[in-house]
């Protein structure tokens, strides 16, 4: 893989993994929801085993719908990635309960149940990852990019896509290794 990752603050997996997984998404998003969803559970193996990386870019996209999830991204603990890893799954799974709450409201949300404060270094995390998706032509989200070729979620990628994917780019790797 040629080109160096950027905003990998949250990556799990292997950083030597084959097999590179970026996803930009946003927390108020659906289609979002389902699509960590289906990468919670296609990729635990690849994870695992160290085959694959999986990158996580919260992409603050101006949209209104999309402003929730702008703002639970400013306190979000970018130095703890497993547990935001946790935090993430958790607020994918109850995105219908707090997705219409007003800014205070889900900031009580985050403090109450997370014990997550604002995080000044968050801003800047958050214009380098519009940086990159502005760059990369980043139209919507999700978008998803398996060792740089982009698909979109949901109309490219079922849960069996991905793995079959997957497996094709470490089968490639396999023979140019």
């Amino acid at each position: 893989m040629a080109n160096q990752i950027e905003n990998t603050q949250l990556s799990f997996g292997q950083k030597d993994a084959t097999v590179k997984i970026e996803v930009f998404l946003n927390l108020t998003c659906p289609y979002c929801a389902t699509f960590y969803g289906v990468a919670e559970e296609v990729l635990k193996d690849y994870l695992d085993n160290g085959q694959v990386e999986f990158i996580v870019k919260h992409y603050d996209k101006p949209r209104e719908m999309l402003l929730n999830g702008t703002l639970i991204n400013l306190f979000l603990d970018y130095q703890n990635p497993s547990r935001t890893k946790e935090i993430l799954k958790e607020l994918f799974a109850t995105q219908g309960q707090w997705d219409q709450l007003n800014n205070q409201d889900i900031k009580k949300l985050l403090a109450k149940q997370y014990q997550l404060k604002e995080e000044p270094q968050n801003t800047e995390i958050s214009l380098n990852v519009t940086a990159e998706a502005i760059r990369r032509n980043v139209k919507m989200v999700p978008t998803v990019f398996i060792n740089d070729k982009e698909y979109q979620y949901p109309t490219e990628l079922s849960a069996e896509e991905l793995k079959t994917t997957i497996e094709a780019e470490l089968e490639k790797s396999v023979f140019t290794s």
